[in-house]
């Protein structure tokens, strides 16, 4: 049977994906993190702080499991929280040692990263981010 290109497309995404985060997990379990806990310490790092709400919105997670991530990366150090603007929510930020631990766990996905991508030029990869963005929108 021969598969239709948005059929090929997408097993070749599974193809890549999976093994990506495996290979992620590794690099990462170096580091004594989980991908979900490095997941939810990138975004905290990018965005400086965020609430719970949010950051299960921008994993697409339930709230439950980011609680569980959360709590695991209190528990380590790495994040402390602090009242919002309403009193029932609270802001999630890096501690010292969850800086330090993104810098440096940064530098090994990068590195997984670039492996990854090998010689493909920045030029397609442009063309690459801007297309699974326009996917990514359609969900």
């Amino acid at each position: 049977m021969e598969l239709k290109s948005h059929q090929l497309f997408f097993r070749r995404f599974t193809d890549l994906y999976r093994p990506f985060i495996q290979r992620s997990a590794e690099v990462l379990a170096k580091e004594g993190l989980t991908v979900p806990q490095w997941s939810a310490l990138r975004l905290i790092a990018e965005q400086d702080e965020m609430s719970p709400a949010e950051l299960a919105a921008r994993q697409f997670v339930e709230k439950p499991t980011v609680s569980r991530t959360i709590q695991q990366l209190l528990e380590s150090g790495m994040i402390e929280t602090r009242q919002g603007q309403d009193k029932r929510a609270k802001i999630i930020l890096l501690t010292v040692k969850g800086h330090e631990t993104y810098d440096r766990t940064s530098s090994s996905i990068e590195k997984l990263e670039r492996e990854v991508v090998g010689d493909i030029p920045e030029q397609e990869q442009n063309t690459m981010i801007r297309r699974l963005t326009e996917m990514r929108e359609r969900l």
